[in-house]
């Protein structure tokens, strides 16, 4: 009999203690999910130095006027990565390219001419080697000619330092001329177009 009652003490207080436990494991597990979920909606803090740009530089930009007189300066922001050796010569005549943003002015390479290759020499050469329809792209007389190169050489003047000859290819041939009235053939003194 003793041992009977002895063993319905210990039932009652193992079922007790097991109760117990398992009160204790669900409020336990509650807590743990909250506090995921409360990690999980904080925001994520991502390193700046990372995730922004340094900065940005204006670059200048030469197109003609659209009633034919003259070349005009528009400027625009391109990030700061972008404005050096090799890469600012392809952002810059890139933007070129791309035609004006102004109304008032007007294309000075034909639409869908690309730079393909870029070299600059130590001594202040740069070659550009455009796609092939700038040679059979270009439809223009000898002022828009004179816009095409003009354009080109100011721009590049005023953005990619020490640059003091440009010589111009097309598909990795060289060009003659656009339209007969200036020899592209051999390189262009920067000098002389400022």
């Amino acid at each position: 009999m003793k041992l009977l009652q002895a063993f319905k003490r210990v039932m009652g207080f193992l079922g007790r203690a097991t109760l117990l436990l398992i009160v204790v494991a669900i409020i336990a597990g509650a807590v743990t999910i909250w506090w995921f979920r409360r990690q999980s909606a904080r925001p994520t803090t991502v390193n700046a130095e990372v995730a922004l740009p340094r900065g940005t530089r204006a670059i200048e930009l030469y197109f003609p006027d659209d009633d034919g007189t003259g070349l005009a300066l528009e400027t625009r922001e391109v990030v700061e990565d972008q404005a050096e050796g090799e890469t600012l010569v392809r952002t810059v005549v890139g933007a070129l390219l791309d035609g004006p943003d102004g109304k008032t002015l007007a294309r000075s390479f034909p639409d869908g001419v690309t730079l393909q290759h870029v070299y600059r020499d130590p001594g202040g050469g740069l070659y550009l080697d455009f796609s092939p329809k700038l040679r059979f792209g270009f439809h223009g007389g000898s002022t828009a000619e004179e816009w095409l190169v003009s354009s080109l050489l100011r721009t590049l003047a005023a953005n990619v330092p020490d640059v003091s000859r440009v010589t111009i290819t097309a598909g990795g041939q060289p060009i003659v001329s656009l339209a007969g009235h200036i020899r592209l053939d051999g390189p262009l003194l920067v000098s002389e177009w400022r």
